[in-house]
């Protein structure tokens, strides 16, 4: 969606503008400063589905995103991950159009004004120079327009050397320049991203006009007419100067390849062979058309169709598809997955009802990984393979979230044996001959992140999956042996940890047998990842007969679930307790899950994301509250909770389409007052894969109120009314 950003303030100007006259496209409606003005960590620069590269303005500030929305611009980088927190990664070959010529990030930063962002095209005023900016993306390479103000020494200026909150990433490169066919190219080593380790990065560059003055720099050393450079762990970079006249444009197209620099001289011939800006663009707004297709909402206000397509394109960002880029094969590879410990609750799922294309790449990459590297972490950027150690190993639920919704193109067999591969070699040695990853076992292969609370837990919930996949393929015996194992989270049960009334926690566990002495609203990155016992003690979910009776049945679950969320003893602003809302669906008090969830879903207030972005995590979650039913990634069921859409059609990849409708939608309208599958009255708070991908129709009446709908007999409105307001 456009809009436009004049010192500092929004006009929305959809309402006056005659592009707005017909209905807009699905990629018209895209709005990329939600998450990027706000809270989010997103960026508001163009892109393709799951291109290579993310053009995107940087800022004098080094966080994630590289940009934060209320200050001045140092250039326009043509790489970033999206949505993440910790240490930034990329921000490479930072381009700076300039009056002058200043080298150093905070000598040539400049105010913005009129600020317009859109899915398939940025563009923005460097105030400081009077230079309008323009980027249209394609796969591997961007395009830029600059209309330059009359000047004797306008510069174009790449910064080679820099990556976000590092102005020496190059540790070992050079740059190079060809003056007669306005050519710039180099690369090299580069290091400093959140996964550690070095990964190399190549480009090519041309700019439409002929300099009349060029050169490098290293350090803080202008070397004029010098058309090359080697840099080495310092500062470094090359510009090209010439005369503009009042709103002369000068274009500049860049390729980035991660393998060579011939390869980025090829993408950017095959991808834009000329300087024709608008066909570029036309081609970026289809390619966000074509891949919106899939999804279609009707009966929704301006507002909501605007945030909920905005959701959708935030999930088709990442992972990144950089195939041919590290093998010299064919064979697919999907990097910055960062990491699936954020993404694979529900933005895998979203995936296999918008873009299985791209679910089952991900899953063939995992193959072709472990093919190549012998295994697969849950983490790679710019191919560095990392296990993070945030929870398990969660490429063993993606691949059986991938097989319960029945992903065309995937050898099972071969994904399945990268999940044995996993359950055997890669869960620690204590888990695998304690049945727990004890506090005292040294974390090989893992980061920091590896804990003893939540890596239990986690590589239980592994093991489920594995299980669940060996039994769909006829491997009974490893399924009676994963089925097994994945109970390991009972080994870290402690029964004598008490909070208040509540017996019974999630707790980390020596390797002598004794439990951790931490208290149970306690435990935040200690024995858990981002968590506290109160918090990894609904994680279960696999087990769930088995979790309600730890906790003193039926009735005492609902009670201590319920006191969790009203004195904010879970975050479901947070992956950890993602699922937690829908527990009360799954116990027969979906009016509970139906409260809670648009609890959550008030948290997205105007261009702000209630957390980090993470890959699409945000926006899949958003996705979900609003069509009203939800997943438990890795398991064969959808919990139910009533949408906010009138109606969303899902074109599903076996051609069959999926229908949900949300009658009397909005208005507080927040509670199941009756549910159908096919005309068909559904008594229960949950439906099955199969119920979608048979093309079936899922019908919500939504009201104001709780009712006994899913309770199975078991309701009262007094009791109901305690619940939510008590």
């Amino acid at each position: 969606m456009i809009r436009i950003l004049l010192a500092g303030f929004a006009l929305s100007v959809f309402a006056c503008s005659p592009v707005w006259a017909a209905k807009p496209t699905a990629a018209e409606l895209i709005d990329p400063l939600i998450g990027a003005e706000g809270r989010g960590s997103t960026m508001p620069g163009p892109c393709l589905p799951h291109s290579s590269v993310y053009p995107s303005p940087d800022s004098d500030q080094a966080v994630p995103s590289g940009y934060v929305f209320e200050r001045g611009i140092v250039g326009f980088s043509q790489l970033h991950t999206q949505g993440t927190g910790g240490t930034p990664s990329y921000g490479n070959l930072l381009v700076s159009p300039q009056t002058g010529l200043e080298i150093g990030e905070k000598e040539h930063i400049s105010p913005k004004a009129n600020e317009s962002s859109q899915a398939f095209r940025y563009a923005v005023t460097l105030a400081r120079y009077n230079i309008k900016c323009e980027m249209v993306p394609a796969a591997h390479s961007v395009l830029y327009k600059f209309t330059f103000p009359a000047a004797t020494d306008s510069h174009i200026v790449l910064d080679v050397a820099r990556k976000i909150g590092k102005s020496n990433a190059l540790v070992t490169g050079a740059v190079n320049l060809a003056p007669d066919s306005a050519t710039m190219s180099g690369g090299g080593t580069y290091e400093g991203n959140w996964a550690p380790g070095q990964y190399k990065l190549y480009f090519t560059a041309n700019v439409s006009k002929k300099p009349q003055s060029f050169g490098t720099w290293t350090g803080k050393t202008k070397i004029p007419s010098s058309t090359s450079a080697a840099i080495n762990n310092t500062e470094g970079g090359a510009f090209f100067g010439f005369p503009t006249r009042e709103n002369e444009v000068v274009f500049l197209k860049i390729g980035v390849s991660f393998k060579s620099q011939q390869q980025s001289a090829s993408f950017l011939q095959d991808e834009i062979p000329d300087w024709n800006f608008d066909k570029l663009q036309s081609k970026a707004t289809k390619a966000w058309n074509d891949a919106l297709k899939p999804v279609t909402v009707n009966g929704a206000s301006r507002e909501e169709s605007e945030r909920f397509y905005s959701a959708l394109f935030h999930t088709l960002v990442q992972p990144r598809d950089r195939t041919g880029e590290f093998w010299d094969t064919n064979e697919p590879f999907w990097d910055d997955q960062y990491t699936l410990w954020d993404s694979w609750r529900t933005v895998y799922p979203l995936l296999a009802l918008t873009d299985a294309k791209t679910f089952g790449g991900v899953v063939n990459s995992f193959i072709a990984r472990h093919k190549h590297n012998g295994f697969v972490p849950e983490t790679v950027v710019a191919g560095v393979e990392y296990s993070a150690g945030q929870g398990g190993n969660e490429v063993d639920n993606v691949i059986t979230e991938a097989y319960w919704n029945q992903i065309p193109g995937i050898d099972w067999e071969a994904a399945h044996a990268v999940q044995v591969d996993n359950a055997e070699k890669v869960r620690t040695a204590d888990y695998r001959d304690k049945g727990y990853t004890s506090i005292e076992e040294p974390k090989t292969g893992y980061s920091w992140r590896m804990k003893s609370g939540a890596g239990t837990l986690e590589f239980a919930y592994n093991d489920y999956c594995v299980g669940q996949l060996a039994k769909a393929l006829g491997k009974q015996a490893e399924f009676d042996k994963y089925q097994k194992r994945s109970q390991s989270w009972l080994n870290v049960w402690n029964e004598g940890l008490k909070d208040g009334e509540f017996s019974g926690f999630i707790n980390a566990r020596h390797r002598d047998g004794s439990y951790s002495n931490t208290a149970a609203r306690a435990g935040y990155n200690v024995d858990f990842y981002e968590g506290t016992c109160w918090t990894y003690s609904f994680r279960p979910t696999h087990a769930l007969d088995e979790m309600v009776a730890k906790m003193g049945g039926r009735d005492m679950f609902i009670k201590r679930l319920n006191y969790a969320f009203k004195n904010k003893l879970v975050d479901f602003t947070n992956e950890p307790s993602f699922q937690t809302p829908w527990l009360f669906a799954a116990v027969n008090r979906p009016y509970l899950a139906s409260y809670w969830a648009e609890q959550v879903r008030a948290l997205y207030k105007g261009r702000a994301l209630p957390g980090d972005e993470d890959n699409g995590t945000m926006s899949s979650l958003y996705c979900f509250l609003n069509m009203g039913f939800f997943p438990f990634a890795g398991q064969d069921i959808y919990y139910l909770h009533g949408g906010r859409l009138p109606e969303v059609r899902f074109r599903l990849h076996n051609g069959k389409t999926f229908k949900v409708v949300n009658k009397n939608a909005g208005d507080g309208n927040i509670y199941v007052q009756s549910a159908s599958l096919d005309g068909k009255p559904l008594e229960n708070a949950f439906i099955r894969h199969a119920d979608i991908f048979r093309g079936g129709n899922l019908e919500f009446v939504m009201g104001p109120r709780p009712t006994s709908w899913g309770c199975h007999g078991d309701f009262n409105a007094e009791v109901a009314a305690g619940e939510i307001g008590g």
